[in-house]
């Protein structure tokens, strides 16, 4: 059985995830900002440092699998620069931390972004959005000034989607060259789950109410985490070898009512 390491492991998408691959007789490390196998946080560089030290020390052979799926929304609980750090940047550091682990076992790695990518790219893009800046620029600290800057009241939610499309747009750059090494990339974007981050949006009366979601038809509810944990455990299987740099829209089919006839 392999070895296979969860950030943000220990609760939602990322806890059922870590529960389908150990059912499997698999070795699951998860990490979390507050709880999980190694407790560190991925917005910080010295939470960075230490899930990967940490991982280097338990698994020297390799890594047959990476799910990178911590992250947050939150604005104006975080700051901005925050939402940037744990949603992007941290993803992108523990990712290529771990590539030389992963390339050991020709292991496979699955990020998990959002389904707004897909929902967002409709929208007349403003000058909050600053997902080329992360994607060209890359520079932690300077992007994270600037974001503080910005009014979070009107700021947030770009900001999120921001992190979102850059690091889809990451995973599409790096799968050639991580594929030719044996490590497929590949990302998937939930459509709206019942987890921390949507707390609430359930309304006992009206239900999903704006969610629209056709494969839950009628059933008042939005997705769950374990039918998202699925879809990242097939991803980082060991017969997954066809798939590399895609963005999976894990939604129920929300995005197709924005377009029947996109396909990409």
């Amino acid at each position: 059985m392999g070895i296979y390491v969860i950030t943000g492991g220990n609760k939602g998408i990322g806890e059922q995830t870590a529960e389908i691959l150990r059912a499997q007789g698999n070795e699951v490390l998860t990490t979390g900002s507050t709880g999980g196998d190694i407790i560190a946080d991925i917005g910080t560089a010295r939470g960075r440092e230490e899930i990967l030290t940490q991982v280097r020390s338990r698994c020297p052979g390799g890594l047959d699998g990476l799910v990178c799926n911590a992250g947050i929304a939150g604005i104006p609980a975080h700051k901005p620069s925050y939402i940037l750090s744990v949603n992007y940047f941290g993803a992108v550091a523990v990712a290529n931390g771990l590539y030389g682990l992963l390339k050991k076992k020709k292991g496979k790695c699955a990020v998990t972004t959002s389904a707004s990518i897909a929902w967002f790219s409709y929208a007349e893009r403003g000058k909050y959005y600053v997902d080329q800046l992360l994607n060209n620029c890359g520079d932690e600290e300077r992007i994270g000034r600037l974001a503080d800057t910005f009014d979070v009241n009107e700021a947030g939610t770009a900001l999120y989607v921001s992190a979102k499309f850059a690091l889809a747009r990451w995973v599409r750059r790096v799968s050639p060259s991580w594929a030719a090494s044996g490590v497929n990339i590949n990302a998937v974007a939930p459509g709206p789950v019942d987890t921390a981050i949507l707390k609430g949006v359930m309304d006992a009366k009206a239900g999903p109410g704006n969610l629209p979601m056709p494969a839950l038809y009628g059933q008042n509810r939005i997705m769950d985490p374990a039918e998202v944990a699925h879809t990242l455990a097939y991803l980082v299987s060991p017969g997954m070898v066809g798939l590399n740099g895609s963005v999976l829209f894990c939604d129920s089919g929300t995005t197709t009512i924005f377009d029947t006839e996109r396909y990409s």
